[in-house]
């Protein structure tokens, strides 16, 4: 009795894990809520950003405000712009207040990046397991051009 208990709650462990990633956008997709996991996933961006504050009171309010703006921007917003370049494009726009032209342009760079492509799919599909992989997976080259990519879009 004991090892099909274990063996039923082994089961529901594996099952959980392999099914993370619809369950919880199923669950965000129906509360229309940020999921623990949205929040956990957010929160160390949030620390990663903080990271790169170097004393120069310019760059790190800008840095302040990223993190601010991605800790007040819902996960399913940052998912659907993963996903579709005019959703894109807008959330750059209402986020950064930048001219509807310079955020489309932005969109576009990002979308047509071949090197950003698997990273990008992998958080429409809100996948962070493996969007952290993909980006892990970029070259330096890559992360310095969509740093500068986001650095002109101030």
């Amino acid at each position: 009795m004991i090892a099909i208990l274990l063996g039923l709650i082994v089961v529901l462990g594996v099952l959980v894990v392999v099914f993370f990633t619809p369950l919880n956008n199923t669950y965000r997709n129906v509360t229309g809520n940020d999921t623990p996991a949205d929040s956990a996933v957010k929160s160390q961006l949030v620390k990663q950003i903080e990271t790169h504050k170097t004393g120069d009171p310019t760059t790190d309010a800008a840095l302040d405000k990223a993190a601010s703006t991605l800790d007040n921007t819902k996960m399913s917003t940052i998912v659907q712009a993963a996903g579709n370049q005019d959703k894109f494009a807008s959330l750059v726009q209402a986020t950064t207040g930048v001219p509807a032209a310079q955020a489309n342009t932005a969109a576009a760079a990002v979308f047509s990046s071949s090197e950003l492509a698997p990273l990008r799919e992998a958080v429409a599909q809100g996948n962070y397991v493996k969007a952290y992989q993909e980006y892990q997976a970029l070259s330096a080259t890559a992360k310095a051009q969509a740093s500068s990519l986001l650095s002109t879009v101030k």
